[in-house]
């Protein structure tokens, strides 16, 4: 059973992490049309996610929520790394593969991008995929963040080595985007 909601987008909820949730948590990035995309290549036990939940969550440091459509977990989106200082943050998210390709990234990706920009007072916010997780370029690239650089043979994954995309988006492209 999901957290309380903290944030609402128009299909999605973006809720609390709960302890609870570690089991959809293993079940979903141990899927490798999941972890693959992320490039995760350790498998991880439930016991280790709720430790997560424990040490990463539960902490102070940035925001960790649980995407949710229908009542159900599809998904996390995460921002781990914020300046508040200079109004920078880095967000992150995933989302389950029997979710993808129905709306809900992006549906969560702007809402969280809404709240980093208008209650958080960030001025830019990035983000990073992999050059072959075509999905999540496009993704980025269709809620108005834009490809502003690419880090050559990023990450090992699956065999290979692999770049990884950066995008951005300022407050005043984001507020204007529309």
């Amino acid at each position: 059973m999901p957290g309380a909601v903290f944030l609402e987008g128009d299909d999605v909820d973006l809720c609390t992490i709960e302890k609870a949730d570690a089991a959809f948590v293993t079940e979903a990035l141990n899927d490798p049309e999941v972890r693959v995309p992320l490039g995760i290549a350790e498998p991880k036990n439930e016991t280790q996610h709720e430790e997560w939940i424990e040490e990463q969550v539960s902490s102070d440091e940035g925001f960790n929520l649980l995407v949710v459509a229908d009542d159900e977990p599809i998904g996390v989106i995460n921002s781990n790394w914020l300046s508040e200082r200079h109004g920078h943050a880095v967000m992150s998210a995933w989302l389950a593969a029997d979710a993808q390709g129905q709306g809900y990234g992006a549906d969560a990706t702007s809402t969280f991008v809404d709240f980093l920009m208008n209650e958080r007072r960030m001025q830019t916010v990035r983000a990073e995929a992999f050059a072959f997780n075509e999905a999540s370029n496009a993704m980025l690239q269709s809620i108005g963040m834009e490809r502003v650089g690419s880090i050559p043979n990023w990450a090992f994954v699956d065999g290979e080595y692999h770049d990884s995309h950066i995008y951005a988006v300022t407050a005043e492209q984001w507020r204007n985007r529309r």
